[in-house]
């Protein structure tokens, strides 16, 4: 269940007296779209239906997480040239999660195997937000650390190639953690139902 990724560009701006540094700051909000059905066939054709568009696959899924990270970045000059001065990132997160409302008709079996699901797409959605958060921490950290360079235009220019490859790798990270999900989930799910009926 791969997420959608939508990264803004980092601003960068001068300038040329101190100021406090930022920390990153992070929003989130969660968005369910109502999914129809009594079996599941009936649900399974309705998530297919309903369920967001992901335009890297071309097809819709059972959830999804938005992400987009931006912000800003200050310079000050200093005896040695000029330095990252305020770091201000951030990072927004959309998910978009199934919402099922049982009907009389529905079978137990129905439920049961509807809420194992529905665990792991939340638990699957919950583990790419924790992914683009330990990257927007590491990003900051990279930038806080660089070190001075002769000129405030040099100085920007190293901050965009850092945030370029931070943003490469997070991109990367999400890609991998689908693979494996997606080797995983007919398994993963097995044993999740396993441990439901055997509560």
């Amino acid at each position: 269940m791969p997420q959608m990724t939508c990264m803004l560009p980092l601003i960068a701006a001068a300038a040329l007296i101190p100021s406090l540094a930022g920390a990153a700051s992070i929003k989130e909000k969660t968005t369910y779209f109502a999914v129809h059905g009594a079996t599941l066939a009936e649900l399974d054709r309705d998530l297919g239906r309903s369920g967001p568009y992901i335009s890297q696959t071309g097809l819709r899924h059972p959830g999804a997480t938005e992400v987009a990270f931006g912000g800003k970045v200050t310079y000050k000059r200093v005896a040695e040239g000029c330095a990252v001065d305020r770091v201000d990132l951030s990072l927004r997160l959309d998910v978009t999660l199934p919402k099922w409302t049982p009907p009389r008709a529905a079978s137990p079996q129905t439920r049961l195997v509807w809420q194992t699901l529905e665990r792991d797409i939340h638990r699957h959605e919950k583990r790419h937000a924790a992914i683009a958060k330990n990257w927007l921490k590491r990003m900051e950290s990279a930038v806080r650390n660089l070190r001075t360079e002769r000129d405030c235009r040099d100085m920007q220019s190293m901050v965009n190639t850092v945030t370029t490859r931070y943003l490469a790798g997070h991109q990367h990270a999400q890609i991998e953690f689908d693979t494996i999900e997606g080797r995983e989930v007919n398994m993963r799910l097995r044993r999740a139902l396993a441990r439901a009926v055997g509560r």
